[in-house]
């Protein structure tokens, strides 16, 4: 019996039916009773089969992060700015800082999706030189002449946003992961000055004789042409952001992600030119905490 312990209602129901002298009505109680709890038992342990259901174990996957970043921005210009003397700049760059708040969604399968929303400061400037030929007297003679004086124009723009950034973040391995979505933002602070100053502090005159260069009224030798909000500022802005980054995990509740995005303007910034953007080049570290 020791063997068959795990098949003892058959045991029984062959034992009954070879039993010498048994009664058929108890024999048949008998065989009705072993096959009850023989399906009692079957039934228990397909039971406990469906209720080890393996999508429960999953679910703890499923789980909400919050954190927070912090990085700097390399912004680059796009199109033409047209100032207010008809001077084009164009090529402009430089640097600014981002910051805000995140949350992210987790799901079963390696999509995901999440938003950000933070402070965007980018600043560019941009410049070009010129030479003019401007009527000046020698200082001997008196004699006027036109000379060329070559003068230096900075076109300096900054700007201060509110961004927000829903987006899908898809995991390619372990770690790595790329995103993408939309970012919207409003300018609530701006402002662009155009400086004009004089590169050469000495001019030469056709008789040989040099003199010192001025600008009448400005010792320092800039001229300020320009320095007021943006003209004709479109403060809704709309634009594609791509990331790439590493998710590191510091605990089982903490993960730490070094991450490049790339900001590209969809909208323009200002009728005041063609094609006048700012792009963005963000260098972040995210801090995500499960909650």
């Amino acid at each position: 019996m020791a063997e068959h312990g795990d098949r003892f209602p058959y045991s029984m129901i062959i034992a009954l039916y070879t039993a010498p002298g048994s009664k058929p009505l108890l024999t048949l109680l008998l065989v009705a009773s072993g096959c009850f709890f023989f399906g009692m038992a079957t039934a228990t342990a397909q039971k406990n089969v469906l209720e080890s259901d393996p999508i429960s174990a999953r679910k703890l996957l499923v789980y909400d992060m919050y954190g927070g970043y912090a990085g700097a921005s390399f912004n680059s210009q796009g199109g033409t700015f047209t100032s207010n003397c008809d001077c084009e700049f164009t090529g402009g760059a430089g640097a600014g800082f981002a910051a805000g708040l995140m949350f992210e969604k987790l799901t079963r399968s390696r999509i995901q999706w999440g938003a950000m929303l933070g402070y965007e400061g980018r600043s560019i400037e941009g410049r070009f030189r010129e030479t003019e030929g401007v009527l000046q007297q020698a200082p001997s003679t008196g004699q006027s002449y036109v000379v060329p004086i070559e003068f230096l124009n900075v076109g300096t723009l900054s700007l201060h946003y509110v961004t927000a950034t829903p987006y899908i973040k898809y995991t390619l391995f372990n770690a790595l992961f790329v995103r993408g979505g939309v970012s919207l933002s409003y300018v609530f602070s701006n402002n662009l000055s155009h400086v004009k100053s004089l590169e050469s502090d000495s001019v030469r005159f056709p008789n040989g004789e040099t003199a010192a260069v001025s600008i009448p009224g400005y010792p320092s030798g800039e001229v300020v042409l320009q320095d007021e909000p943006v003209p004709d500022l479109k403060v809704f802005q709309i634009g594609v952001a791509a990331a790439v980054g590493l998710e590191i995990r510091m605990s089982k509740k903490f993960f730490v992600s070094p991450v490049l995005q790339y900001v590209f303007p969809i909208t323009t910034l200002s009728s005041a030119g063609e094609g006048y953007s700012v792009r963005a080049f963000q260098l972040l570290v995210e801090g995500r905490v499960i909650l």
